[in-house]
């Protein structure tokens, strides 16, 4: 079974700083370094380095950034179906705090191109069948996402969706998607739950935070909670635990699976009627970058493997776990005999 990655692709460029600035305020740096990134790039080179036989679909601009992203994926064993736009290769400005903090800044470029995606995505997914996982957030164009998840469903694929950055899906949207990977700011805005409220049964998704088509800014607050499994991670200012709890089960009438991340608690996994919570592995933290990006492909590569989520969940929290701990977006995500050797701890 092969996973097929849809998403976004980055040339970054990563600022180490002792502290995030304020707006207005001028910090001087530690260090700085370019390299791969994007939402669906980490997530490809993490379920490569999981194990999976993995293709990419994105896109990248004809320069010299885009060439520099196909080698990398080339370099992971990673089958790379980019699209050659007349827009430039997207571009993340990354602060990373000391504390592992991160304030991340994303100008799409190529990744906005919807129409050269959708038709990449057309070709890549031409011969998938039952046997395989599609993974997409929302770091591209809906419309794409969409389209490839039509016919992924037709094809009898399973469809995967890390609805980052979110934004309001409807319940025919959701009816596409088999397992739907949220935290917990995604989880409300996705149910349409106010921070620090429950969702509301009776209503529907009306939160979103922005379009992959501009430029998005990703605060540390969200990003924070990508860290599946970040220990001293903390807790969603104002946030009931039950409030979250709530939003998932409104999701989880709508969507087969979902499972939501918790920080330092860990993982919540709603599926079949039945609610499970997975712990975190307790670590300390350098950089939470591509934590979550990791946990996903992680997650994909091992439901790919024909692996049950109680399983492939704390697979995915282990990867995040070490992903954590080392700098760098795509780079930092660890190779599956890293992940075995932190599982075996818990067993």
């Amino acid at each position: 079974m092969g996973v097929i990655v849809l998403g976004s692709a980055n040339l970054d460029t990563s600022v180490s700083m002792p502290r995030i600035p304020a707006p207005g305020e001028t910090i001087l740096a530690t260090g700085a370094a370019s390299g791969p990134g994007g939402k669906g790039l980490n997530q490809a080179v993490a379920a490569a380095r999981s194990g999976a036989s993995t293709t990419f679909v994105g896109a990248v601009g004809d320069d010299e950034a885009g060439e520099r992203l196909r080698g990398v994926l080339i370099d992971e064993g990673v089958r790379a179906g980019l699209a050659v736009s007349e827009r430039p290769t997207g571009t993340a400005f990354v602060m990373v705090a000391d504390d592992g903090e991160n304030a991340i800044v994303v100008v799409a470029g190529a990744n906005g191109d919807g129409a050269a995606i959708t038709a990449e995505a057309a070709s890549a997914l031409a011969s998938a069948g039952r046997d395989d996982l599609v993974l997409a957030q929302l770091e591209v164009p809906l419309d794409a996402v969409l389209s490839a998840f039509r016919s992924a469903k037709e094809r009898g694929a399973t469809t995967v969706l890390n609805a980052a950055p979110s934004r309001p899906l409807s319940d025919d949207q959701l009816a596409l998607v088999d397992v739907l990977i949220v935290n917990q700011h995604e989880c409300l805005d996705l149910a349409g739950a106010p921070v620090g409220g429950a969702a509301d049964a009776a209503g529907a998704p009306t939160v979103g935070v922005t379009d992959a088509a501009g430029v998005s800014v990703e605060g540390a607050a969200v990003e924070g909670f990508a860290d599946h499994a970040v220990a001293d991670a903390a807790p969603v200012e104002g946030v009931a635990d039950d409030a979250v709890a709530d939003a998932a089960r409104f999701l989880a009438a709508r969507v087969g699976t979902v499972v939501v991340t918790l920080g330092a608690a860990g993982a919540l996994v709603l599926s079949a009627g039945e609610e499970t919570r997975i712990p975190a592995f307790p670590v300390t933290a350098v950089d939470t970058t591509a934590a979550g990006d990791t946990f996903c492909g992680a997650l994909a590569s091992r439901l790919a493997a024909g692996d049950a989520l109680a399983a492939a969940v704390p697979f995915a929290s282990a990867a995040a776990a070490l992903c954590v701990q080392r700098p760098g977006a795509a780079a930092s995500a660890p190779r599956l005999d890293e992940i075995t050797e932190l599982l075996a701890t818990r067993a």
